[in-house]
């Protein structure tokens, strides 16, 4: 009876040994071991792959390129343009940048920068600032910021339209100034003035209306 049931466990046991046997059998056709370059085991089979996460991919120089540099614009600030005492100009001039004017124009004078005026104009200007030294301007004046005569600058006809003006010449003309108009003690005004601030020193002359609001 002992010899049975060793016979029986014996044949369970070779079934089992059997069993594990063919398991084992199929897992190996599935699964291949190949030896990668650098010694380090590469795992496959059919359904999926373990590869060294440690590998890095080889650097290609030829794809490489390297980012283009670009240097940053340069802004080159606008010259001075300048009409000089012997030059006599009739027409209308446009300038880009600053204007000094020491001759004579008979035409408007539009520049994007300054106007100085040494000379005489007989024409309407504009530009960011005008500046009259000693200058004869007989027209209207435009400015975006400021407006500056001297003792002995003198500007008839047309009108005076800026932000600021600072005169100490003679001026016969209205005025429109959106912030302060400032008058020295030389200075001589014929024409009504609109503004939102006044000064007027000691001995300087204002005829005409004064509006300040």
């Amino acid at each position: 009876m002992n010899t049975k049931i060793q016979d029986k466990k014996s044949n369970a046991r070779i079934a089992w040994e059997e069993f594990i046997s063919n398991f084992s059998l199929n897992d190996k056709k599935n699964t291949s071991v190949k030896p990668a370059g650098n010694g380090t085991a590469v795992y496959s089979s059919s359904e999926t792959t373990v590869r060294n996460t440690d590998e890095k991919p080889a650097f290609n120089f030829r794809e490489y390129n390297e980012p283009e540099i670009v240097p940053p614009a340069r802004l080159v600030p606008p010259r001075t343009t300048v009409i000089g005492e012997q030059v006599d100009i009739t027409g209308n001039c446009k300038i880009e940048g600053d204007v000094e004017i020491y001759g004579e124009i008979t035409g408007d004078v539009q520049a994007g920068g300054t106007i100085v005026v040494f000379g005489k104009v007989t024409g309407n200007m504009s530009g960011k600032n005008v500046i009259l030294n000693a200058a004869r301007v007989k027209g209207s004046i435009i400015a975006e910021e400021t407006i500056e005569l001297d003792d002995n600058s003198v500007v008839t006809d047309g009108k005076m339209v800026a932000e600021k003006i600072l005169s100490n010449g003679k001026t016969e003309c209205d005025m429109d100034i959106s912030k302060i108009a400032r008058f020295g003690e030389k200075a001589n005004s014929s024409g009504n003035i609109n503004t939102i601030r006044i000064s007027i020193e000691e001995g300087a002359v204002i005829k005409g209306v004064v509006v300040s609001q």
